[in-house]
């Protein structure tokens, strides 16, 4: 029964998500009723129900456009984080603060991945908020002051090599990954931070080999990879497999 608790709870928890995904980048404000981003019209309430809403639209606009998948994806994600959060620490003091980091890095990875941006107020205020919520109830503040100041200069490092070797073109890293890196470092702690960085590096190194092959046969492939949605993501698969069990 709680489980079934937190999974609602976690849907609309992603609900809440995607108005912050869709009007950031479209709307560039947060209060109001949401509207369809298709048609700009109000939406019905049943069209704000987590997932149903979606469903019952049968994935399309008033004026039969599709809406795309990723606000029903990101709705069941939110609710197996928050599901898989519980399993792992119940409602200890992890919960509501790994929710928050977790809520922090969807929005970020979905907003990076359909427009190529990061908001440096959401992750810069997101890692100060985490490095003094996670002092108290995580690691030491001095392991997250490591974790986010190597995590921001390692990045840095890597954009100003990528400037230095892509000077023709926009640098397949950009400032939002290094606000991103240090994210993530003042919220896991320098101890964790190699580690949930490594999946998101090695999912994004799949598909850069991936485009790089396509490429050779032919094929059109993007100029571009979203590489922070792969940190983002990365980070959540590390936390969710246990990997924070001992902060």
């Amino acid at each position: 029964m709680i489980s079934l608790l937190v999974i609602g709870i976690g849907l609309v928890l992603g609900s809440l998500l995607n108005v912050l995904i869709i009007r950031l980048p479209r709307e560039q404000r947060l209060l109001g009723w949401p509207r369809c981003i298709r048609t700009g019209q109000p939406l019905q309430w049943w069209q704000l129900l987590p997932v149903l809403g979606w469903v019952l639209q049968r994935g399309k606009a008033a004026d039969g456009r599709p809406l795309p998948i990723i606000y029903p994806l990101v709705e069941i994600g939110s609710a197996i984080w928050l599901w898989r959060l519980y399993d792992l620490y119940g409602f200890g003091p992890l919960f509501p603060y790994l929710a928050f980091v977790g809520a922090v890095l969807i929005v970020t990875g979905v907003v990076d991945w359909l427009y190529r941006w990061i908001y440096t107020v959401v992750i810069l205020g997101g890692a100060l908020i985490a490095f003094i919520w996670g002092s108290l109830v995580g690691a030491g503040w001095r392991e997250l002051l490591l974790g986010g100041l190597i995590g921001g200069v390692g990045f840095l490092f890597l954009y100003l090599l990528a400037l230095v070797l892509f000077p023709s073109k926009s640098a397949p890293f950009g400032l939002g990954d290094v606000y991103l890196a240090i994210f993530i470092g003042a919220a896991l702690g320098l101890r964790h931070l190699g580690p949930a960085l490594i999946y998101g590096i090695f999912m994004a190194g799949l598909v850069a080999a991936g485009i790089l092959i396509a490429r050779r046969l032919g094929r059109t492939t993007p100029e571009y990879l979203p590489y922070g949605a792969y940190l983002c993501l990365g980070v959540l698969i590390y936390v969710a497999l246990g990997g924070y069990l001992s902060p």
